[in-house]
């Protein structure tokens, strides 16, 4: 039996893990958490619209239904125009980016809504990064760096001017707020908890989101975190979760950790190292990847997240990640 996800054809060109067929047909994910839900199914909408050269009818499909299932993943009381479910909307937005990219907006006065929304929120807190969640006071940003490119998709297709002020502050806390062992963003702007530590996992999802807006920056953490982060065992390569010389347990963000390697930071570091146009990498790491799917395969609890909806999106979405280099 192959590593990777048995894929089925949706139409044509584009495939879909098996598990995501389930998502977008019928509403089932496999182990992955309701609020979790919407970045599967972003991830599965970026992987479709990747393809749509090859398969502009089953991209767009697959977007289609993508955004179908994402508006029933809502949360209770959230509006598209005010920013405080920042997570949930962001990934909304990033789908409706794929809309634009795979034929008309499915839904153009929502993804204005959506992404002058995201937009007021950033610049209405000190830290210039919209809430991931209401009432939660931390401020995650790998979180931001997706809504940033999720305003900047919008604002690709539709023209406006609501990136630029938002990028600039956010740029701005990065600089006041980065670690400085390395130059990295920590994984959250107050330090609550292990914050001040820059993760693996929001490293290598941050660099995927950035090299949308500006891929010299984004290109300048993935060398500083190429260099700190990466773990090159011939056989076993991936990112580290943690810093080096910092040994701390898995946790929901994180996933799996095996031979000092997070199966979060490098399942989104073959993504990162894509959009950064190494592709050497990216194969080895997809090689761990399939290693650690086949290591967890004896923890049952390990074996569920590696297999989840989610974790198979993120797979699907790198597989057909893009790169994207500075303008000359």
């Amino acid at each position: 039996m192959p590593l990777l996800p048995l894929l089925l054809t949706l139409t044509g060109a584009v495939e879909l893990p098996a598990s995501a067929v389930s998502a977008l047909d019928r509403g089932e994910f496999r182990a992955t958490p309701a609020g979790f839900r919407v970045i599967a199914l972003s991830h599965l909408a970026d992987g479709c619209a990747a393809q749509v050269a090859d398969d502009p009818a089953g991209a767009r499909s697959c977007v289609e239904r993508a955004y179908a299932r994402a508006l029933e993943t809502r949360p209770k009381g959230a509006r598209l125009d005010d920013g405080k479910h920042g997570l949930w909307l962001t990934h909304l937005a990033l789908i409706l980016g794929d809309s634009d990219a795979t034929g008309p907006c499915l839904d153009e006065d929502a993804h204005h809504q959506v992404a002058k929304g995201l937009a007021q929120a950033s610049l209405a807190d000190p830290t210039a990064h919209a809430p991931s969640y209401p009432g939660r006071r931390e401020r995650w940003p790998a979180d931001q760096a997706a809504t940033l490119a999720a305003i900047a998709r919008f604002e690709a297709a539709h023209g406006g001017r609501l990136l630029q002020e938002p990028l600039a502050r956010y740029s701005t806390t990065l600089a006041r707020t980065s670690s400085v062992d390395d130059g990295l963003p920590m994984s959250e702007v107050h330090g609550y908890g292990t914050g001040k530590l820059p993760r693996g996992c929001a490293l290598s999802y941050s660099v995927r989101y950035f090299a949308e807006i500006d891929p010299a920056i984004a290109r300048d953490w993935w060398e500083r975190y190429r260099e700190r982060y990466l773990v090159d065992r011939a056989l076993l390569i991936g990112f580290r979760e943690w810093p080096p010389g910092v040994e701390r347990k898995a946790d929901a963000d994180s996933g799996p950790i095996i031979g000092g390697v997070g199966a979060a930071a490098t399942a989104f570091g073959i993504a990162a190292a894509r959009a950064m146009g190494d592709t050497v990498l990216a194969a080895r790491l997809e090689a761990t990847a399939d290693l650690v799917a086949l290591a967890s395969s004896a923890d049952r609890a390990t074996a569920r997240a590696a297999t989840s909806t989610l974790a198979e999106a993120i797979r699907f979405q790198a597989a057909h990640q893009a790169a994207f280099r500075p303008a000359r």
